[in-house]
């Protein structure tokens, strides 16, 4: 169970490879106002940090020097990979389902709350937001494509298709792993 320590106590190696830049921080240090704590900072018997430096240096700016803290028995080995896993599990977005979720955001009047946090992770609010509505078939800003071709030639023949500007265009792959551009 969490208990409240000092976080002017606990340890960081300095080899935290997730750094944030000060918009994040602020924007990191208002979710704690707002929210309060949801995760505690974890750490390993010792007070160095898995998981929550971030947090902890934020509180410790503010002056807020009393935070939960999960300390747990491991291995230097297993306080590492815990904190790359607890960054990495934290996933990455799908952007056509955080546009809708902007557009969602906008709808309940909050405009300037995303703007602020899309200012402090380096993103900007599209022009063409107010258009998107849920359940949109907007194709993603980017994807990967994995497929396969007889020869070099077919797959020119698909690849010069798919960059004609003029076709609309989709992929059909069948059971047997060929792929062909159907246009609309």
């Amino acid at each position: 169970m969490p208990l409240l320590e000092d976080v002017r106590l606990l340890k960081s190696d300095g080899q935290n490879p997730n750094k944030m830049t000060n918009k994040l921080k602020d924007e990191l240090w208002h979710s704690l106002l707002e929210y309060g704590w949801t995760d505690p900072i974890i750490t390993d018997m010792a007070g160095l940090f898995c998981d929550g430096e971030q947090r902890a240096m934020v509180c410790k700016d503010h002056k807020e020097f009393f935070v939960p803290v999960l300390r747990l028995p491991m291995t230097e080995a297993q306080r590492r990979k815990g904190r790359l896993g607890f960054n990495e599990v934290r996933g990455k977005h799908n952007k056509l389902l955080e546009r809708e979720e902007w557009k969602r955001l906008i709808d309940l009047g909050a405009k300037e709350t995303l703007q602020t946090l899309l200012d402090a992770i380096g993103e900007r609010l599209p022009d063409d937001l107010g258009g998107l509505r849920e359940g949109s078939n907007m194709i993603p800003e980017s994807y990967e494509i994995a497929t396969r071709f007889r020869d070099e030639a077919e797959q020119k023949r698909f690849f010069e298709k798919l960059l004609d500007p003029k076709i609309r265009a989709i992929l059909e792959l069948n059971p047997w792993n060929e792929s062909r551009v159907v246009n609309l």
